[in-house]
């Protein structure tokens, strides 16, 4: 099998006690059925912990789960923020759930891909505290294929070219965020044109443009919008009033937001979009990281699916989302955003909507509507960011303008050597 990982992750080690939003946390934890054996075994001996267990675990149509506390917590998580089955039992009997979090793998044949949630404060301290783009670690193992009924055979090895390129593109800082995004989507609708035909020889011929070093691959925009940009957003913003929250409190921010964005005139939003833009852009890789990670975690499902350009702009959408809120907390915080605000913005979004499936599902529904046909968003999109005229600097001295290209160095781009064999590799687990 081949294993595809990203390298930063490496570096992972969780924060246990100090976490600042434990992922003990949950709506239901489902036990596997070797670890509910383990603790059949606990609740044998008949003491004080094993009858807690018997009145921590509920089975509905065999399925064994954790009674989570009235405030979502799990009935083992301590004060001290540790597992208290970690600690009596040792780190071979937690679940599987528990174990590989905040880790998560995907399989579709004799490829495995393997990544880390963006909910966890440990992960996101991480993606943000390392500028350098994601590089991508591929070696194999001996693992037998996994076989699918409903995957595509004859999709797959060409349709992950092109989400490397995907990817490549998302990371690219020679364009701007917009920019990114206008090619992304571009790109994306033709991807699937060709996916619908079922010509998928001709997929290769949609990213060639890219090969000689064009980073707009000859795409381009259309004659700017403002008027479309801001009203895309508003509907974006209210979208989100719209969803479930765990916790009141974001729920509290995202209706603040909408309502800041709805006070304000057409002047004072783009002063303020602009403003911000300028601040943030020696920072613009945290958003970018964000978009190469559903990027990654998600355009592969297509070879079960089929559906290639409502992924792509649910990442493009969701971040430029995030760069919006962003910029309305920098505002609300006397125009300071520093990267532990920005980790608090992404950890909400991830917990409350990218990891929510009703969310999720909504969000795809309400954004294949016409208010986000591909033409308005073009539209706004296309809208060039400017240094602002009242003269504001950004959080740091820049040595170039923003609509300036940033250099790419060797260092920064996706590393895609062939697959090598190692003996870390071979094992079964996902350590990444």
């Amino acid at each position: 099998m081949i294993i595809r990982s990203l390298a930063l992750f490496d570096r992972f080690k969780c924060a246990g006690s100090a976490c600042k939003d434990t992922c003990c946390v949950r709506d239901k934890l489902v036990l596997d059925n070797k670890t509910y054996f383990e603790y059949q075994r606990v609740i044998a001996k008949g003491d004080a912990f094993g009858r807690r267990m018997v009145a921590s675990i509920s089975e509905r149509n065999g399925v064994a789960s954790f009674r989570m506390r009235d405030n979502g917590e799990c009935p083992f998580l301590m004060r001290n923020g540790l597992c208290e089955l970690y600690v009596r039992l040792g780190p071979e009997r937690i679940c599987e759930t528990c174990r590989k979090f905040p880790t998560f793998a995907k399989e579709y044949g004799n490829y495995r891909e393997i990544g880390c949630s963006f909910s966890c404060p440990e992960v996101l301290r991480l993606v943000l505290t390392h500028p350098e783009n994601f590089q991508i670690r591929v070696r194999e193992n001996d693992t037998e294929p996994v076989t699918f009924d409903n995957l595509n055979a004859k999709l797959l090895p060409l349709i992950y070219p092109v989400r490397d390129r995907f990817l490549e593109i998302a990371q690219d800082k020679r364009n701007t965020l917009r920019k990114t995004a206008t090619v992304l989507l571009k790109l994306a609708d033709e991807v699937q044109s060709v996916i619908d035909r079922k010509a998928y020889d001709e997929l290769a011929s949609l990213i060639a443009p890219f090969e000689a070093g064009d980073p707009m691959g000859g795409i381009t925009g259309e004659e700017p919008d403002a008027a479309v940009r801001e009203v895309l957003f508003e509907k974006l913003l209210k979208l989100h009033t719209k969803l479930e929250y765990k916790k009141p409190e974001n729920a509290v921010r995202i209706a603040a937001a909408y309502k800041t964005v709805r006070s304000e005139s057409f002047e004072e939003r783009r002063a303020r979009e602009l403003d911000f833009a300028w601040y943030m852009n020696h920072r613009v890789y945290e958003y970018r990281k964000w978009l190469f990670y559903l990027l990654y975690r998600d355009l592969l499902d297509v070879v079960f699916d089929g559906k290639f350009y409502s992924r792509v702009r649910f990442a493009v959408l969701s971040t430029l989302c995030l760069f919006e809120f962003g910029s309305l907390e920098w505002k609300s915080r006397d125009k300071q955003f520093t990267p532990q605000n920005q980790e608090e913005v992404f950890r909400s979004y991830a917990r409350e909507v990218d990891d929510n499936p009703k969310n999720v599902a909504r969000l795809y529904k309400k954004l294949n509507g016409s208010a986000y046909a591909l033409p308005k968003l073009i539209l706004a999109l296309s809208n060039p960011i400017k240094k602002p005229v009242d003269g504001a600097t950004p959080a740091e001295p820049l040595a170039e303008p923003l609509e300036e290209p940033v250099e790419e160095t060797a260092a920064e781009t996706v590393d895609t050597a062939p697959a090598e064999t190692t003996d870390e590799a071979k094992a079964e687990t996902p350590a990444e």
